[in-house]
């Protein structure tokens, strides 16, 4: 219906009402008494200018609240550092356990440079010890021989004691951690945990800044930030495949791309959505946790995303995590488009699981109506705020081209002023954080990924929309380690699933899982498959998915 206002003038651009009236005829309502509001030129607003007021309102209200926590943070990040230099000389540091979990097939040809990294240019004040945890679906004699030369000696430049640890039958990065951090360490010594993933290379001062901030805010967990380390067009010579140049060219804009993504995410948004939310959260790797903190909690096997799922119940239980996007660490970019698509389908999934499976749990927790809101925001509510974005970035310009010379009218044009202020006070946050923390080379490409962000918009839903209907229709296809891509042209390894994503579905369930052996085992003549028994059971706790097989059950020798 069109709201329509005594003494209004009749000639008036096309309104959306009007180019729908000769399809759908709908009769106008004449109002007794005029609204106290203009919102159009000549005195009246069609219903779809209503309904449009209304979603850039909300837009409004959303871009202000990221706006204005993007400033509060940078401020208060600000503070945070000047302190910071004043605590590093002043505190006592204890000894820290680094943990790097390896799925060995996957990162042979990383590990050993990873462990020579955090051994020759990773300064701390204190001691440090580096377990090594890995796993392999099949034996690998001279790769393990090699990491096993390696326990128990004294490594490199600053002379850090490594331990090597093998977890038989585990299949997945959630159960090497488990074991190191359950069976392994020593509550004793191991006060402090550091947790960094088989690529990373942790800058010189990570470990210390993230023992300093922590130390620093009383908090059980600090999350660093992560950049691509392979940048530059000469470390992806010889990955044209047949693509030649143009190859190579691509896999350096891969990269290049995903390093401004995650300056972008880890020194605006973030630390913006860690004030909302009034949480951080545990992104997996770069990350300090206090041992008698993190050993509370088991890392599940049956998601996407383990660390996102332990971070829901760690603040579930008032565990505070908190971002610290200074402490960063360099990690290998994804071999290929396949790889990078099939690594940002895991972490959508495993983000839409988790906002499902703790929905209900976070209105019936103890916490504070602010933080129930705050998790609420974080978790399902990235649903709304794709949606907002792709209204905002994707919708509103199209309708703007379309309809091009509308009267849009004070208030509407009121918004959208509003909103491009906030627009522009958070691209200004971000240029000062972008000269402050990132080389001149890559300037370029954050404001390219800053300023095309309905593309990403775009990819993102893409990827939410994709992953809730493999949700609904149950098409979990496990999790795969992602390929990385090494300077010398070779990837890290297949893409190889680590274990194969279960439904489950009653008690005693079993199933015959094959898996695809190594190229080794192909060269020594070995059968090229192996097949895996596994039983499931329905349980109530959904950290703890695991049923052992009793002697019955065992599988016969030739089966």
């Amino acid at each position: 219906a069109r709201f329509a206002f005594p003494g209004a003038s009749s000639s008036r651009a096309p309104t959306l009402r009007t180019c729908l009236e000769p399809m759908v005829q709908v009769p106008v309502v004449e109002l007794v008494d005029p609204l106290p509001l203009v919102f159009s030129d000549d005195g009246y607003m069609s219903a779809a200018d209503w309904v449009y007021f209304s979603l850039w309102l909300l837009v409004d209200l959303l871009n202000a609240l990221m706006s204005v926590n993007i400033c509060r943070s940078a401020y208060k990040r600000h503070r945070a550092a000047v302190q910071r230099h004043k605590w590093k000389d002043a505190l006592a540091y204890e000894a820290v356990s680094v943990v790097v979990p390896c799925f060995l097939p996957n990162e042979k040809a990383i590990i050993h440079s990873t462990i020579d990294h955090i051994c020759d240019n990773v300064a701390y004040p204190g001691d440090v010890t580096l377990h090594v945890v890995y796993n392999t679906p099949a034996p690998l004699p001279a790769e393990e021989a090699r990491l096993a030369a390696l326990d128990g000696t004294t490594h490199g430049k600053l002379g850090r004691t490594v331990r090597i640890h093998h977890v038989d039958g585990s299949r997945s990065k959630a159960e090497n951690l488990n074991h190191v951090i359950g069976a392994v360490l020593d509550p004793a010594e191991a006060k402090y945990v550091a947790i960094f993933d088989a690529d990373h290379h942790p800058d010189a001062d990570c470990l210390t800044t993230l023992m300093v901030f922590l130390l620093q805010h009383e908090v059980d967990c600090v999350q660093g930030s992560t950049y691509i380390r392979n940048r530059t067009l000469a470390a992806h010579a010889g990955r044209g495949g047949g693509c030649g140049a143009l190859g190579q060219v691509l896999a350096w804009l891969l990269a290049n791309i995903i390093d401004a993504e995650f300056f972008v995410t880890y020194f605006i948004w973030m630390p913006a959505i860690e004030l909302i939310g009034q949480t951080g959260f545990f992104g997996g790797s770069v990350a300090l946790w206090r041992y008698h903190s993190l050993v509370n909690f088991t890392f599940s096997t049956v998601v996407q995303t383990e660390d996102i799922e332990c971070s829901a119940r760690a603040v579930l239980s008032r565990q505070k995590i908190r971002f610290c996007p200074e402490a960063r660490s360099g990690e290998l970019s994804p071999a290929n488009l396949r790889a990078f698509w099939r690594q940002r389908q895991r972490w959508a999934m495993g983000w839409d699981q988790v906002s499902i499976l703790y929905f209900d749990a976070i209105a019936r927790s103890n916490l504070s109506f602010r933080e129930k809101a705050g998790l609420y925001y974080v978790f399902p509510g990235r649903w709304m705020a794709c949606s907002i974005g792709l209204i905002a970035g994707i919708v509103h310009p199209i309708v703007a081209l379309v309809y091009a010379g509308y009267p849009w009218g004070p208030w509407l044009n009121a918004e959208l002023l509003i909103g491009g202020a906030f627009y522009s006070v958070s691209t200004c946050v971000m240029l000062s954080q972008l000269v402050i923390h990132q080389a001149w080379r890559s300037w370029a490409f954050v404001l390219l990924f800053y300023f095309t962000g309905p593309v990403y918009l775009c990819f993102q839903a893409s990827l939410v929309l994709y992953s809730l209907f493999s949700i609904i229709a149950k098409r979990d296809n496990g999790w795969v380690v992602t390929q990385r891509a090494l300077p010398s042209g070779t990837a890290a390894g297949a893409e190889t699933p680590a274990r194969a994503a279960p439904a489950l579905s009653g008690p005693g369930l079993s199933s015959l899982s094959p898996f695809r052996k190594p190229s080794a085992a192909d060269a020594a003549g070995e059968p090229t498959l192996g097949f895996t028994l596994t039983r499931y059971y329905t349980v109530d706790r959904p950290d703890s998915v695991s049923g052992e097989l009793d002697g019955a059950d065992a599988p016969a020798a030739g089966d």
